[in-house]
């Protein structure tokens, strides 16, 4: 958790992230860290598609920390933001492993690239601040699915935190604050 944040007098609109194909499923999905073997988990179901909860995430997760004065929105808001917050998953890789000495044992590995943009008057319409992938891996303690969701919120609640970061750091230099 992120303490002692200023508050910025911007507005901040999170579009609805997106999923690479492989990923955009309700089933929990692993990856056997030995034989590269892929295991769908069909009884075993994220409660909606990846690309819906990770939207909720980042919504919850940054609006959560007041930073935006005008408030962090989602696209559906009326709202006119100064900035605009683009994602998409491109990894998304529970790994099971029978090994626990391993570095690659039971974890989840999530990778979001991310593009943030100024909204501009002129007729281009946005200006790119920040085109940048983040990526956290999260070890579980046993390689059970059960593990997986939790270690999931870790490997978000992270990611959304550098966004945040990098997202205050870029609007204070384009706004030219201290």
């Amino acid at each position: 958790m992120l303490v002692n944040l200023d508050t910025l007098p911007v507005s901040v609109q999170l579009r609805n992230i997106t999923i690479n194909d492989e990923f955009n499923t309700d089933h929990i999905i692993a990856t056997d860290a030995q034989t590269r073997k892929v295991q769908v988990y069909y009884y075993n179901r994220w409660i909606s598609k990846f690309d819906d909860l990770a939207t909720g995430f980042l919504l919850s997760r940054i609006s959560s920390y007041g930073v935006f004065s005008g408030g962090f929105h989602p696209a559906s808001s009326i709202n006119d933001p100064d900035y605009i917050l683009e994602g998409r998953v491109i990894n998304l890789t529970a790994i099971n492993s029978e090994k626990k000495n391993s570095p690659d044992a039971n974890s989840v590995e999530i990778t979001i690239n991310c593009s943030f943009y100024r909204r501009s008057n002129e007729f281009s319409g946005l200006n790119l601040l920040f085109n940048k992938s983040y990526t956290q891996r999260v070890n579980r303690i046993n390689n059970f699915v059960e593990t997986i969701p939790q270690a999931t919120s870790r490997a978000m609640a992270l990611i959304s935190d550098m966004i945040l970061v990098d997202m205050i750091n870029h609007i204070k230099m384009d706004r030219n604050i201290n």
